[in-house]
Order: structure tokens, then sequence, then C-alpha cells
């Protein structure tokens, strides 16, 4: 395949990196759409607000352009044909995605008050559930057991969908397996566009581990992803204490940008993601407080995951250090 050039976006976002800016991504997603009210489906999580609900999903995207981020991420997380197959919606796979770009492209015409707005395609291992691997009892009945080949060729297909929208990189925003990871990211890869490779890590008993149920440490997950390659390397949907365990060990191995965007640590948002009775135990002022911290320790993207939405993206433009540390 004919490698993607760089769009004048991404080429901005570049040298302002290569400069040694300090970055905004934007935050929740999926979260701050089921806050606004939009129906999620159990497959499909928010991806269906982009059949039922688009304008909100471009509200989203105006929204943080407002708050100042330089990054926006399309709302496709959860949006592979996989995940759209088991409710009824597989042949919109194409027409979904694509609309997802146009959306935040759509939202950076209107909304950027002419700042360089790079568009960032996510894809995720979310749905990958295969038949060698035991089941979780909370995702039993959500997805069809999918062949290898199948989830392969449905990472793929969502990737370069993204890539003919218009995405300017796409983001590997996988939580699973190392193997998971890799697919991912080879998919993304195969674009020819710029890929950041994200990591979800945790702590246990004082080790930071990969994933969610791995038994991999998190540098041997790193070793065995980075060496496929990759634009840069994001530590995403991870504690705020994980993230500031897994940041140097990132640094040990990657010399290049290093994004993260922690999630909550809240549960109520993960079985139908309808009861929001929790409340998130980290404030925006010690999110800040954080993200300032992370920036000091070579992080030069900032942004945030499930439940760190608006009210903790807003008050980092103003605060966080212009460029990162030498």
């Amino acid at each position: 395949m004919a490698q993607v050039q760089n769009t004048q976006a991404f080429g901005e976002l570049e040298q302002r990196l290569a400069d040694g800016q300090v970055m905004l991504l934007d935050g929740a997603v999926g979260t701050e759409l089921q806050a606004l009210g939009v129906p999620i489906g159990q497959t499909a999580w928010a991806a269906v607000a982009l059949h039922s609900h688009p304008e909100t999903v471009r509200f989203l995207h105006d929204s943080y352009l407002r708050a100042g981020v330089d990054i926006l991420t399309t709302n496709t997380y959860s949006a592979a044909r996989h995940c759209l197959e088991p409710l009824g919606m597989g042949d919109l796979t194409r027409e979904l995605n694509l609309r997802a770009v146009y959306l935040a492209l759509e939202a950076r015409d209107r909304s950027a008050s002419g700042r360089p707005i790079a568009i960032a395609g996510s894809v995720s291992n979310f749905g990958i559930m295969t038949g060698s691997e035991p089941l979780p009892d909370k995702f039993a009945g959500r997805w069809s057991d999918y062949s290898e080949a199948a989830v392969r060729r449905n990472l793929h297909e969502q990737a370069q969908i993204l890539a003919d929208g218009g995405v300017d990189l796409l983001l590997v925003e996988s939580t699973g397996t190392v193997r998971h990871r890799q697919w991912v990211t080879e998919a993304c890869l195969a674009t020819g566009l710029p890929t950041w490779i994200g990591f979800k890590c945790r702590l246990q008993e004082g080790d930071v581990m990969s994933g969610y149920r791995e038994e991999v440490p998190f540098a041997q997950s790193l070793d065995q992803t980075l060496s496929l390659g990759g634009d840069g390397v994001s530590l995403f949907h991870s504690t705020v204490e994980a993230t500031t365990a897994g940041l140097p060990v990132i640094r040990e191995k990657w010399s290049g940008p290093i994004a993260v965007y922690p999630d909550a640590d809240r549960t109520d948002y993960v079985d139908r993601h309808q009861d929001q009775s929790q409340t998130t135990r980290t404030s925006p002022a010690e999110f800040l407080g954080l993200a300032q911290g992370w920036v000091a320790a070579g992080a030069q993207v900032i942004g945030g995951c499930c439940g760190f939405g608006l009210d903790y993206i807003r008050p980092l433009r103003a605060a966080l250090p212009e460029r990162i540390p030498q």
C-alpha cells in the first residue's frame, strides 16, 4: 500500500512536538457522551451515538476545541465491525467510521478559531474476544466468538476507513493482551499514517504490569510492541497512580514523544454504561497537579480518558508549561 503523506495539520503538530511544546489531547469521549444523555450500546458502547446522535458527538468535539485542545480523537474506539455486528449494524461499519471522522473535521472547521488541530483516529481491541481466551463473566453474551483472522481483518478495515476519511494520525488504544496490541498496531501501521502506540498499565503488588489481566511486566510489553515501529507512545486508560509509575518505564524504552491520558478508575460505566452514581475521586485541581508532574517527567501530550472529561481538560491550557523540560 502506498504511504499516506502527513497532512498539514499533522505536519504542524509534528513540528510543535519537535520544538518541545506541550500539547493537549481531548479528554473522555464515551463517558462524556453518556453524561449528555446518549444511549450506550453494549457491544459498540459510545459508537452507537454516531448513528443515533451525531450532532451530540460534534458538540462534544466543539466543546473540547473551545477548551483549547490541540488533538481531537474520533469516536471510533468501539466502532470496528465486530462491535457493530451484534447490534445488527455491521453493514454500517464504513458509514459510521467515516461519519466519525467527518464530525471531527466539521468541528475543527467551525470551532478551531484558526489553530492547527490534528484529528486522531482511534482503533482499539474493544470487542476482541477470541476462542483461545476465556471470556470474563461481565462480557458474556455481548460478543460473538470471532476468529483471529476475522478480528485482524476487521482492524485493518477500520484503520483504512479512518485513513480514507482524512484523519491525521492513528491512535492504537489497546487495553488488552500484548498479542491484541500487536494486531491493532499492525493494522494502523499498514495504512502508512503516523501511528501512536497506546498501552494500559496497572500496579500489582508494587510492580507495573501490562493490560487488565495479563501477567506480563509493562517493560516487557513495551519491548514486544515497540519493535513493530510507531511515531509516538501513549499511556492511557490507566489509573493516575499507574500512570505516574509507568511513565518512567516508557522513558527508559522510548525517546520520542509521549502522551498520557489516564482514566478515573470508576466502575459505574463498565457494565451498561448507564449508572453514573459514583463520583471521581480525583478533583480537577488534583488532576492538574498530576499533569504538571507528568510533564516534568517527560510527557509532552496530556489528555484524559474515561471519567476525566471537559472539567479536567479546561484548566490545563493555561496552567501547563509551554514546553517540556530540556
